[in-house]
């Protein structure tokens, strides 16, 4: 995995990813707890993050993913 750009936790192990893979746009969920990464599609990505219980929406989707307005102290 390159540059974190953004995160989003899903519970204490589970975190989703938004990274920059040499100016490639990558999302990979990741087990904190045995380090264990996977990429996944965009599709999933959004699946997970856009939820009731998130500021995540997607009409700030793209401010998500690249660290912007509301999302830039999440990083």
């Amino acid at each position: 995995m390159d540059n974190i750009v953004n995160y989003y936790p899903i519970n204490n192990d589970l975190e989703v990813c938004v990274c920059d893979d040499d100016g490639r746009r990558v999302f990979v969920i990741v087990n904190t707890d045995t380090g264990i990464e996977e990429e996944i599609s965009e599709y999933a990505a959004r699946a997970i993050c856009i939820n009731p219980a998130s500021t995540i929406t997607m009409e700030n989707w793209e401010d998500f993913c690249n660290a912007r307005g509301i999302f830039t102290e999440d990083n």
